[in-house]
């Protein structure tokens, strides 16, 4: 099993993919917060980075060894600062910027190391069916952390915008 890091775990996307590392053998390493730890746990993570203390610096505490593989909602400053944690031949996927699309890194990481960043949208119907067969085989379980009526958009981006809630937010006709 590849040691993987999981960035904004506590969110729809990120609970599925901690699902899907974890029932794929992966040692599964998941970036959240607060109250929301709990959740990502029972979600499969063996471990929980708390985003509000030195990310990098925990990583390193429990994966000394360096990571296999980083799927990345976020990146922002964990891209360009996270990419030292790569194991040789590394995998870092970018598949959100919630923290930002301005990155800094250094590129000898990646010649020097064979590592790659791999950008991923799943938009295109042969990438989708294929992890949604994934996910039906592996018995994943989305998480719905609230609904909201159409006419209620507006509640719902602020609930969005609060960033307290656990899995996804859905809009319904």
């Amino acid at each position: 099993g590849e040691t993987v890091v999981v960035s904004g775990a506590s969110g729809g996307v990120g609970l599925a993919l901690v699902q899907l590392a974890r029932e794929r053998g992966a040692r599964v390493l998941a970036i959240s917060s607060g109250s929301k730890v709990g959740s990502v746990r029972e979600a499969g993570a063996h471990h929980v980075v708390d985003r509000a203390q030195d990310i990098i610096e925990q990583i390193r505490g429990v994966a000394p060894e360096g990571v296999d593989v980083v799927l990345d909602v976020v990146a922002g400053d964990l891209l360009g600062e996270g990419l030292p944690l790569l194991r040789e031949a590394g995998r870092w996927v970018v598949a959100g910027a919630l923290g930002g699309y301005d990155v800094k890194l250094d590129v000898r990481r990646l010649y020097l190391h064979n590592a790659r960043i791999i950008g991923s949208a799943m938009h295109t119907p042969r990438h989708f069916d294929l992890l949604v067969e994934l996910a039906r085989r592996a018995g994943i379980q989305p998480v719905v952390a609230a609904t909201f009526p159409l006419e209620q958009a507006a509640r719902a981006q602020e609930e969005l915008g609060r960033r307290e809630h656990v899995g996804k937010i859905v809009m319904h006709p």
